[in-house]
């Protein structure tokens, strides 16, 4: 089966489409260069008439997460961008999914999370001295609405 939470794209600065979620497809792309999904793949019982690789499917789950989503319904903001993330399960294929996870399996979890946490310390320049920063940059949208009580702007003086 295949792990990789997301689709191979190209960025470009003249580009004439524009897409949302880039900046989770981003993180996803890190996680899938760690070999997460992989990991969680091997970790997860597959059974052969499985569409959807769990895998995949919790690592895409943890994008969700990152993303601001609050149950398995919000796995919607991945389906709606197939170029980004590929072929993205439903809702309810997260929810199995989450709950086909034995106490065994989460330990098999525990461990694939962990090995990728040291990968992440043995590829840092800054093992053993501090932690790992992650900077992914990000364009700032303004939107301003004069409905929204106490909006504030923010560090760059926008809203």
């Amino acid at each position: 089966m295949n792990g990789t939470s997301t689709a191979r794209v190209r960025v470009e600065a003249r580009g004439a489409g524009v897409v949302s979620h880039v900046g989770l497809h981003a993180l996803g792309s890190f996680a899938d260069r760690l070999g997460l999904g992989d990991g969680l793949s091997r970790a997860i019982p597959q059974r052969p008439t499985l569409v959807h690789d769990r895998g995949k499917v919790l690592t895409q789950a943890m994008l969700v997460l990152a993303g601001g989503g609050e149950s398995c319904a919000d796995i919607e903001q991945l389906r709606c961008e197939e170029t980004l993330f590929g072929d993205v399960c439903s809702d309810s294929t997260l929810h199995r999914a989450v709950h086909e996870i034995t106490p065994e399996v989460r330990a098999e979890m525990a461990s694939v999370v962990a090995a990728v946490r040291g990968e992440v310390w043995r590829r840092s320049s800054e093992t053993r001295s501090g932690p790992v920063i992650v900077d992914i940059d990000s364009t700032l949208v303004e939107i301003h609405s004069e409905n929204k009580e106490g909006a504030a702007p923010t560090y760059k003086h926008g809203y």
